[in-house]
């Protein structure tokens, strides 16, 4: 499997190349009233707008503010326009297949796998996509 390395809070992650559209710039991000921490607001995207979601707290890490030298990496979603806001990508690397299932799971993080680098949690795209639904519909 082929996957965006991404780097937050510390930790690395691999987001599946499939569920990725593009990663870009952080812009403005406006805020939403009265939202979760985790719901960092909305950005203008090509002309659309985006929200923009911090990925920690969909795994397992408290809420953080965006920094300007950060990465949205937007999503293929079937509707609305999504970015998870990371601290940095690291590119894309080609995974083995046999992660190691995590002892207890970290939100869409499931399993664990060794690379060059060190270890790299993988983000089950399926449960992203649940997190996010939840958390962008509440």
């Amino acid at each position: 499997m082929r996957a965006v390395i991404c780097i937050h809070s510390g930790e690395r992650y691999a987001l599946p190349l499939s569920a990725v559209r593009r990663v870009t710039e952080v812009s403005v991000i406006a805020r939403v009233p009265r939202s979760p921490p985790a719901l960092l607001g909305v950005m203008n995207q090509q002309g659309r707008v985006a929200c923009v979601v911090d990925l920690g707290p969909l795994v397992g890490l408290k809420p953080r503010p965006a920094r300007p030298e950060g990465r949205v990496v937007m999503l293929q979603r079937p509707r609305g326009d999504v970015g998870l806001y990371v601290a940095e990508v690291a590119g894309i690397e080609s995974l083995p297949s046999d992660g190691e299932p995590l002892t207890e799971p970290l939100g869409a993080a499931c399993a664990t796998v060794e690379l060059a680098g060190g270890p790299v949690k993988l983000i089950d795209a399926e449960l992203l996509q649940r997190a996010i639904d939840n958390l962008v519909e509440a």
